[in-house]
């Protein structure tokens, strides 16, 4: 299968997506919730109910730039390794195949009765 997923490549991929995920919460939730607040503040809004709808922004956007990051960071190629998505054989409901012939003998066999 390939080299065993040891602490030091653990902690590389998890680095190379913790990182990017939290610079772009931190950046992306900071102009949004600024702008949210700065028309909040405009139209009169209530400061518990601003606070309540700034922090649903800031974990809006963290929940968005973590998944895209893991995206990201499952396509990256680390030099010495690369994370791969593999799907197992055998997945899923199996449908039993039908042969021509049994299919042809149940024809046959529905003709009967």
């Amino acid at each position: 299968m390939g080299d065993p997923l040891t602490r030091n490549r653990l902690i590389r991929i998890w680095w190379a997506w913790q990182w990017r995920s939290v610079v772009a919460t931190f950046i992306g939730s900071l102009v949004l919730v600024t702008v949210f607040a700065f028309f909040a503040g405009f139209f009169g809004m209530d400061k518990a109910l601003v606070s309540a709808i700034g922090n649903l922004i800031y974990m809006g956007v963290g929940i968005f730039a973590s998944i895209y990051f893991l995206g990201f960071v499952l396509k990256k190629d680390f030099g010495d390794f690369r994370l791969s998505v593999e799907e197992r054989c055998g997945c899923g409901e199996e449908r039993p195949v039908k042969m021509p012939e049994e299919s042809k003998r149940l024809e046959t066999e529905e003709q009967i009765v």
